[in-house]
């Protein structure tokens, strides 16, 4: 069976016309299934039985397996998926105000070797396809029963989404296509540790979708020691790429910056990066390291606060970012396969307990 979602809007309506050749059933399909939600083929009552047996016999809408679901006491929500091949990831869903962000996988592991990373930790995997990554999105918005529901995108999830653009932009097209997922590209970000080719390739892909590069640091040494890219691509080489990535006016790059106890979160390192940053429409998102495999901790609140305040007397702007899901380790740096305690009845939309 085809993975439906692995599908262009040219190819599926390539395999439509061997059922049925009326153009105007292309759009009917991607109502049913990127704006309705539905998962079986039967469900479509405006398509010939005919057209729908047709395609349920060639296609599946249900290419992955929900093993296991946990939702945590502030309503974050972690799937566990197992892939056509065995192999697993996770993708999260995170609350904010009436609705929801959804942090998306793009590979089944990770090779970058980032410390504070449970997914760089553990290494390994394969690419998604681009079927794969889309097949999250509609999972996602199923589970909430609508997708006005799910509001933002964000690839910042399993592995790094630069070092699989052969799949993330097809995968991006199709969630920007008013036909099929119709996201605003202000409503979507991909993030990179910082891989200087991938960068600059998703700024002539054109999209318009925000970037958002895992910096960690203000100095090589310290970075090298937490990120091993970076003795691939240093800091220096990092920016100069951001400073080439296509901005439209009001919009900027977000850097994410992991506080670690003792490591990089002194006065000196906050000094630092406001210098790195000076004259780049920046904003930094401080993320308190989360609790892994390593030892390392998360700066203290206190500590946290100082470095943010001296970013924003140097004129950059700072925020510190929640920590959402740490208690199902569904919080930034903590996915990596495992068994959960929930599961759910993804046809019903009922949660229960396994």
């Amino acid at each position: 069976m085809v993975n439906f979602f692995g599908l262009s809007v040219e190819e599926l309506g390539r395999e439509l016309a061997t059922g049925d050749p009326r153009v105007f059933r292309v759009g009917q399909v991607l109502r049913w299934v990127y704006r309705m939600g539905i998962d079986e083929f039967s469900e479509m009552t405006d398509l010939p039985v005919g057209l729908r047996e047709h395609l349920g016999a060639r296609l599946t809408l249900n290419p992955m397996k929900t093993e296991d679901t946990r939702v945590a006491g502030d309503g974050t929500v972690k799937f566990l998926y197992a892939l056509e091949d065995g192999a697993g990831i996770e993708s999260v869903l995170i609350p904010d105000d009436g609705h929801f962000t959804l942090c998306i996988s793009t590979q089944t592991g990770c090779s970058m070797g980032c410390l504070f990373c449970e997914t760089g930790r553990a290494g390994g995997g394969r690419n998604l396809t681009a079927g794969e990554i889309l097949s999250q999105v509609v999972y996602g918005f199923r589970y909430l029963g609508e997708r006005l529901m799910l509001r933002n995108l964000v690839f910042m999830g399993m592995g790094e989404p630069m070092k699989n653009l052969g799949a993330l932009l097809p995968a991006l097209e199709m969630i920007l296509d008013q036909r099929v997922l119709d996201f605003s590209p202000r409503r979507v970000t991909v993030s990179t540790c910082g891989w200087v080719p991938g960068i600059d390739a998703l700024g002539r892909a054109g999209l318009d979708v925000n970037l958002a590069v895992s910096l960690n640091a203000a100095d090589d040494a310290t970075r090298s020691r937490l990120m091993p890219v970076n003795r691939t691509y240093p800091i220096g080489q990092v920016l100069d790429a951001v400073r080439r990535f296509p901005l439209k006016k009001g919009r900027r790059v977000t850097f994410e910056y992991v506080l670690i106890d003792g490591v990089n979160d002194r006065p000196r390192d906050a000094r630092g990066l406001a210098a790195l940053l000076a004259g780049i429409p920046a904003k930094v998102n401080l993320i308190p390291c989360n609790t892994t495999t390593s030892s390392l901790k998360g700066s203290p609140e206190g500590r946290a606060r100082i470095f943010q305040e001296i970013l924003v007397e140097k004129g950059i702007v700072a925020t510190m970012r929640a920590s959402r899901g740490d208690e199902i380790m569904a919080a930034c740096g903590q996915l990596k396969n495992q068994p959960t305690e929930k599961r759910y009845d993804r046809k019903n939309h009922k949660r229960e307990t396994a």
